[in-house]
């Protein structure tokens, strides 16, 4: 769990600093304020290249790997027209900090951090589906040059993290561990079925899970206080199966959380921060209620999520459902950029109608305003 992260010189960051819920926190600004770059930073900071002897290389290797520099040199980020260093700085909850410091001509970072031992690297999800890519990213002997020309390693982790092996029975995964109880279910009937991974390549089984009599009852003592007399269990539709890319896009999107859960890759209270990159892209915004349900759950088990987002319906979704009494905290973060200096500022509040500027609210407004002109005619002029 990320706390807080600092930025100095570095890309479209003059000097930033943001504070992070341990619960979900929601960055929005304009496009090039930097949103991606900087969950992109906490990915990096987060991993393992961050620690160990060999960081100064890694660190380097991987920030080059995310953000694809013109000529693969790290120096390369440094900001341009700003004097000093690049800096990228991370404290987590732990009590770990991690900073990286680079010049604008550096093939090689340094690092310096109190970290020891494993880390809890971090999840990002990009903006475009990697469902249905896990195939072709993953294969034994893949055309890797021409792979990560095309794919940065936002890509790459997440078509890997998606491959591994994993619990082969979700459904005693679900009743077993309470974390599941609501929230497998409800991705998997949110699309009415759910991904598999069969011969390297995902498969969608069209189906629901359904609440069923108990025919016995979990032993387990973590399990016994949240069961009751019914347990959740997946009910096929469909003997055929189809391949993922013929199924929506948004479909897929809402199969790699999914999938992250089923095969453990995201585990709630253990994994490092949740990095989603515009979630609303190709979904249907019938289906952002309850995706903005699951990230809640989820959060309340101990994920602490970061998403970036230009969408007015999932903001006002988490503005509306968050429940204090069950411990939410949702944090807004937002990004402008100065019309004087052009660098870019931030804003949080833990208040959705405190956020300033709001320029998705205030472009809805504008918008909500046209349609009633339009249907008032000449009235009033």
């Amino acid at each position: 769990m990320i706390s807080k992260l600092h930025l100095k010189n570095f890309i479209a960051f003059t000097d930033l600093s943001l504070d992070f819920s341990p619960g979900i926190n929601i960055v929005i600004g304009e496009n090039g304020t930097g949103k991606t770059q900087l969950l992109k930073a906490i990915l990096a900071l987060s991993g393992p290249e961050a620690r160990g002897d060999e960081a100064d290389k890694q660190l380097a290797h991987k920030l080059c790997r995310l953000y694809h520099p013109l000529n693969d040199q790290v120096g390369e980020l440094r900001r341009a027209g700003e004097r000093g260093e690049a800096m990228l700085s991370a404290t987590f909850a732990s009590g770990h900090e991690i900073t990286a410091q680079f010049s604008g001509s550096a093939t090689a970072i340094k690092v310096s951090t109190n970290a020891q031992g494993e880390a809890s690297p971090a999840i990002f999800i990009p903006t475009k589906e990697v469902l249905s890519l896990v195939r072709g990213l993953t294969a034994e002997q893949p055309d890797l040059p021409t792979i990560e020309r095309i794919f940065d390693d936002g890509y790459l982790d997440l078509a890997n993290q998606l491959a591994k092996e994993g619990a082969s029975d979700l459904d005693a995964k679900v009743q077993l561990d309470p974390r599941f109880a609501s929230i497998v279910p409800r991705l998997t009937n949110l699309i009415d079925g759910q991904y598999l991974l069969e011969k390297g390549r995902f498969v969608f089984e069209a189906g629901r899970y359904a609440e069923k009599d108990a025919a016995t009852r979990s032993k387990a003592q973590h399990a016994q206080m949240y069961q009751d007399s019914t347990e959740w269990k997946f009910v096929p539709s469909s003997k055929q199966h189809l391949s993922s890319g013929m199924t929506a896009e948004g479909f897929r999107k809402i199969g790699v959380l999914q999938r992250l859960l089923s095969n453990g890759s995201l585990k709630p209270g253990t994994t490092g921060p949740l990095l989603w990159d515009e979630p609303e892209s190709n979904l249907n915004p019938k289906l952002m209620k309850d995706l903005v349900q699951v990230l809640l759950e989820l959060a309340r088990n101990g994920q602490q999520i970061i998403l970036a987002t230009h969408d007015y319906v999932l903001l006002k979704w988490f503005d509306l459902l968050m429940d204090k009494g069950k411990g939410d905290q949702v944090r807004f973060h937002v990004l402008s950029r100065d019309t004087d200096t052009g660098q870019v500022r931030r804003d949080s509040m833990d208040d959705y109608l405190a956020i300033e500027p709001n320029a998705i609210a205030d472009t809805f407004n504008e918008l909500m305003k046209a349609q009633v002109a339009r249907k008032m005619g000449g009235l009033g002029k």
